[in-house]
């Protein structure tokens, strides 16, 4: 009897647990987010502004007929925008610098009034070059991953512990898995700054370390003989860094896995924007498969 109890129990609990959970999230307030940088590439520089979207998505409203420029010193730089709504590029191509700060500002006005947001960020030292990169099986500490291709650099690191680098990989230039910021792989050197990235020392102490992983079971990460990889690679400020590391663990679409934190950000005033505006100076180096 205690067993058909136990069984019928089960049931009951089972059946339960199919019943619907509708939930119905509030809307926050919609804020503005901005998407922009300086690097050490001669070109024209971005920014990007648009205003959130709803919890269940959809396409962003971009914000259109804003004044956008940046300050570096005493030169002022004017961005114009393209013809692409919200994105504002710089009029004359430039090339950031090391050691430059770089204050951005965006001015517009809407059925709200007017508004203004500001953010810095200064470019920090990247490392003087990638000396080379290998492709080759994916080994850490022995343990060899089937159907995975590592990307090895080698490169000697700055001396600076605070330096955070961002790794990106391009397959025949086209970004692995696209141009999302959640497929960059973000690390610094901690106490081992200075050390020479997959040289001798670093190889005896944690082993040659692959920086990059491609699943060769992905259409999008497959590698052909023949194929050109090229891996980018980032000197980036911290706090761009902690904003990548954020929204890749913000990722997702169940509403009750997400991260119990808002993404942080550089825009201000606080609390009326989102994203994030970073200087950073980029090396390169390629492969032929």
């Amino acid at each position: 009897m205690q067993r058909i109890i136990t069984i019928l129990f089960s049931v009951f609990v089972l059946a339960a647990c199919t019943e619907p959970i509708t939930i119905t999230p509030q809307e926050g307030e919609q804020l503005v987010g901005v998407s922009g940088s300086v690097t050490d590439e001669f070109k024209k520089q971005e920014v990007i502004v648009s205003r959130t979207m709803p919890f269940y998505g959809g396409e962003p409203e971009m914000i259109s007929d804003a004044i956008v420029y940046v300050v570096d010193g005493a030169d002022t730089i004017w961005y114009e925008e393209s013809e692409k709504p919200g994105y504002y590029l710089s009029v004359n191509e430039f090339a950031g610098q090391t050691g430059h700060t770089y204050h951005l500002s965006i001015d517009f006005s809407d059925d709200n009034g007017n508004h203004h947001f500001f953010a810095e960020s200064t470019m920090n030292e990247n490392v003087e070059c990638i000396d080379s990169i290998r492709v080759k099986p994916w080994v850490f500490n022995s343990l060899e991953v089937d159907d995975y291709l590592g990307v090895y650099p080698y490169f000697q690191t700055t001396d600076d512990p605070n330096t955070y680098y961002m790794a990106r990989v391009r397959i025949n230039n086209q970004d692995v898995g696209g141009d999302t910021l959640t497929k960059c792989e973000i690390f610094e050197m901690y106490g081992y700054a200075g050390v020479y990235f997959n040289g001798p020392f670093m190889v005896m102490i944690a082993g040659e370390f692959p920086l990059y992983g491609l699943n060769q079971l992905d259409s999008l990460q497959v590698v052909h003989p023949g194929d050109t990889v090229t891996m980018d690679l980032w000197s980036v400020p911290g706090v761009y860094a902690h904003y990548i590391v954020d929204i890749s663990a913000s990722t997702g679409t169940n509403p009750m896995m997400g991260t119990p934190s808002n993404v942080r950000t550089n825009i201000y005033p606080e609390g009326e924007a989102v994203g994030c505006f970073h200087a950073s100076s980029l090396r390169q180096c390629s492969v032929i498969y």
